[in-house]
């Protein structure tokens, strides 16, 4: 079957201007972790100075049978669902006393392709997604809209379930990578000059192998973590007002990434993006997906091409 046609309610503004600071775009599906992400985003806009985009996708039916007969029943359907919800989005954005740059659209499609599309169309650098916890079977059969988003998004991606303001506290993973370093510099600018921020490197663990063989040697790091460390400190610039704190953990790394923010009360856990593909995340898994779905603190999401 072919993939449905996209289409979009009226949005109450556009982007017809240039602006010198891209916007952030910010899914809002009604639930209540939804609407922390809008609060999030009005939030930094206003800090920031840019534009917000609201974005509401609603799926098709599966099925045609579902549409009452008549040759223009299913659009006449989805014209009024999507006008039902376009009305709601106003008023969510309406209650934000939302600034003159400040957007809602409503389209239908595929919810993590059609969020991916609107902020590339916007030109946004940030998108906010509200995160929820989802079963193992949500998992296989591809439920979880939140890592699909992060997946296929080429710019950072913060996912919250409670409303997020400035963070204090801020865990970021490092392996030294070009996208945990970018995941660092991202978390450095939400926190706004002061905080505590732990760069955390997990050890990967032993391998064992049979007598006479010899385990392959990890030439990413060589000599002394403390000089990565510093050289990482070093060229980041890290204001004054912000105590970095080298962490080193041995374990699963998004485990054990996880149970440290607990433990120091992160507000964030800032995490980069290697890309793996479908068999590789199918396999392996990836330590930013497993920080998603287990934190109990907003989490974001940087891709090596942003």
């Amino acid at each position: 079957m072919a993939a449905p046609e996209v289409t979009h309610a009226h949005s109450c503004q556009s982007w017809e201007y240039e602006r010198a600071i891209p916007g952030i775009v910010v899914g809002v599906d009604g639930s209540r972790e939804s609407i922390a992400a809008l609060n999030t985003g009005a939030v930094l806009a206003r800090r920031r100075r840019c534009p917000l985009h609201a974005v509401t996708v609603l799926s098709p039916y599966p099925s045609y049978h579902a549409i009452p007969a008549g040759d223009d029943s299913e659009h006449t359907v989805n014209e009024l669902r999507m006008s039902l919800r376009d009305s709601e989005l106003h008023d969510i954005v309406t209650a934000l006393e939302p600034e003159e740059d400040w957007t809602h659209e409503v389209m239908m499609g595929r919810p993590a392709r059609e969020l991916n599309r609107a902020a590339v169309n916007r030109g946004a650098d940030l998108m906010i997604v509200g995160r929820k916890r989802h079963s193992a079977m949500d998992r296989v059969l591809g439920g979880e809209t939140t890592l699909q988003v992060m997946r296929t998004s080429t710019i950072p991606v913060l996912a919250v379930d409670t409303d997020l303001e400035i963070p204090r506290t801020v865990v970021a993973a490092v392996d030294f990578s070009p996208s945990s370093i970018l995941a660092v510099k991202s978390a450095l600018e939400f926190m706004s000059g002061s905080g505590t921020l732990y760069l955390v490197f997990v050890e990967p663990a032993p391998v064992i192998v049979p007598a006479g063989y010899s385990a392959p040697v990890d030439m990413r790091f060589p000599g002394d973590l403390v000089v990565w460390f510093r050289r990482m400190v070093a060229d980041l610039g890290i204001q004054a007002g912000i105590i970095a704190e080298p962490v080193v953990l041995g374990g699963r790394p998004a485990s054990a990434i996880v149970q440290f923010a607990e433990r120091v009360g992160a507000d964030m856990i800032a995490a980069g993006s290697h890309g793996h593909g479908r068999l590789e995340r199918f396999l392996l898994g990836s330590v930013s997906s497993g920080i998603v779905r287990n934190a109990n603190c907003a989490v974001l999401v940087v891709p090596p091409s942003s």
